[in-house]
């Protein structure tokens, strides 16, 4: 057996590649970069977040507290 990486660029590409491998009889896994899917809950207080902002009850954050805050909670 032989192993093939592919690194696509274009997700338009994908579908033409998978076609491709299908024609051909060869199996196949898509690996994807994103290694953190949201919940639905976390989606919504994110939404909320955007909202307060927008209606003037919360201010920004600086960027650099907001990365350090990712890091620590993914990393």
């Amino acid at each position: 057996m032989t192993t093939l990486t592919v690194n696509i660029q274009n997700e338009k590409d994908l579908p033409v590649l998978q076609e491709i491998l299908n024609r051909f009889g060869l199996s196949y896994h898509i690996d994807s970069d994103n290694d953190h899917t949201f919940s639905e809950d976390e989606i919504k207080d994110l939404l909320q977040t955007r909202q307060d902002f927008l209606d003037g009850k919360t201010t920004a954050r600086n960027w650099i507290d907001i990365e350090e805050e990712l890091n620590r909670a993914y990393n």
